[in-house]
């Protein structure tokens, strides 16, 4: 993004915070297919002007690239998301006063416990002339673990051996203290299932590879995790403690997008301390856009090793706390549109009618198309009470940046995503002074579709 800067050089006394700890590899600990650039948030950082007085927002938080990229800056920030594995991860990656010789000291019992059991697995069915010498080896008793597949699990995503060793790291990390030096054990449990263990392809969507079937070096891989995290740890804290570098505060919330506002206000530290008095002063994320991406279904593998997703019901209240972004989140009992009469919206309301026409033209009589045209009223009315909530909270003067995608996934009919928040932002809520600024052009994922826009939405709070 091409930002031009209006404040001067020193508006961030602790800029160069960026450059010191530039060399530590955070942001890869976990990462999610549809995460953003953390220079997205220092451009619009400097951009804004924004200091180490303010306090930014990302109710879309993800794996915590705005958190972790305002902690980096000095600024405080305060990141929600609806799932548990970003929750995680976000915290995860923003705790940076982790006792490293506790970590050590379990790391090094954990893998003690699993480097014999995983070679056990992998040798199952697999014997060598070792297995025949005259000195016996005597097995290790796995009758305590339950190698059974877990219901939601897509069909051939983790292969027999990997699932084995995956059921026996989740028991014992489970066996742990439930504190944060524990949560980086349970973040390099899950970072590890789609990038390295399991048969998971992304194009976005998430689909089996059969190409990477078979056993897995999942010790090797969970090993490498853990020293990638001990060596970024033992970067900052010493950078922290060599240069006395001035850190932001860093809060991360499990929170509907739709309710932040009341959330926040019931939960948030941060937001009700001396220093922000109840407001935010800055909002920076990417939240989703009218498509077939469900978020649920890419971190299935996450959610199921945190214990989140175990059956339909687990998994639909979490899908249930999201925007109605895509066909497979969508319910019977959902009615934000009508609530909040959103097809007053001139474009909305176009978009909606061709879409009901296409559907009486072309005879579809069943199938996810038949749920497009409420997906683009749902979401936008998500959105709509998703800026009411933030109108609630922000400070007199204060900025908001939405990096949001526009669509061509429903029949290739354009929804001008930016455009639209806009409208409903300013003519709805009150926000004023909306800019819409183009950020890329991403490929569509449609052969039938031209490149899209992804756009930056700024919207600005009145004095």
């Amino acid at each position: 993004m091409n930002t031009t800067q209006n404040n001067e050089v020193d508006t961030l006394k602790h800029q160069s915070n960026i450059g010191r700890l530039d060399d530590v590899s955070i942001h890869s600990w976990y990462r999610f297919v549809y995460a953003y650039s953390d220079r997205v948030i220092t451009g619009l950082a400097e951009e804004f002007g924004i200091t180490q007085d303010d306090l930014i927002l990302d109710p879309f938080n993800g794996t915590g690239t705005t958190a972790l990229a305002a902690k980096k800056l000095g600024i405080d920030a305060i990141g929600t998301d609806t799932s548990p594995a970003s929750v995680l991860s976000a915290r995860a990656k923003t705790n940076w006063d982790v006792d490293l010789d506790k970590f050590r000291k379990r790391r090094t019992e954990l893998l003690d416990t699993l480097e014999p059991i995983f070679r056990q697995i992998s040798s199952e069915e697999n014997k060598t002339l070792s297995d025949f010498t005259d000195e016996e080896k005597e097995e290790i008793s796995l009758e305590k673990y339950d190698f059974s597949e877990p219901k939601k699990i897509p069909k051939g995503w983790l292969s027999e051996k990997p699932l084995k060793k995956m059921k026996v790291l989740r028991y014992h990390v489970e066996e742990m203290p439930d504190d944060e030096v524990t949560d980086l054990f349970k973040l390099a449990m899950i970072a590890i299932l789609p990038e390295d263990v399991g048969n998971v392809r992304f194009g976005p969507e998430a689909t089996r590879d059969r190409k990477q079937e078979g056993d897995k070096d999942v010790f090797m891989f969970f090993e490498q995790k853990l020293r990638q995290m001990e060596d970024d740890l033992k970067k900052v804290q010493r950078t922290m403690h060599k240069d006395n570098v001035q850190l932001g505060k860093v809060e991360i919330i499990q929170g509907d997008a739709r309710k932040i506002g009341d959330k926040l206000k019931e939960e948030s530290k941060l937001l009700n301390s001396e220093k922000h008095e109840g407001e935010i002063d800055y909002l920076i994320t990417s939240p989703p856009y009218p498509a077939e991406h469900d978020y649920t279904r890419n971190q299935r593998l996450e959610l199921i090793w945190l214990g989140a997703a175990d059956n339909n019901k687990e998994l639909q209240k979490i899908k249930k706390s999201n925007i109605r972004s895509h066909t497979k989140n969508i319910y019977v009992a959902d009615n934000e549109g009508e609530q909040v009469n959103i097809r007053e919206n001139d474009h909305i309301n176009e978009i909606v009618t061709k879409m009901e026409n296409y559907i009486v033209d072309e005879d579809i009589s069943h199938g996810f198309g038949n749920y497009y045209p409420r997906v683009i009223e749902e979401y936008f009315a998500g959105m709509q009470h998703h800026f009411e909530q933030v109108y609630d909270i922000m400070a007199p003067g204060g900025k908001a940046a939405y990096v949001v995608g526009d669509s061509g996934s429903y029949w290739q009919f354009e929804v001008p995503t930016a455009k639209i928040l806009g409208e409903l932002a300013e003519n709805r809520v009150g926000f004023a002074d909306t800019e819409i600024n183009l950020w890329r052009n991403m490929a569509a994922t449609t052969a039938d579709y031209d490149d899209i826009e992804e756009n930056i939405l700024i919207l600005t709070m009145p004095e």
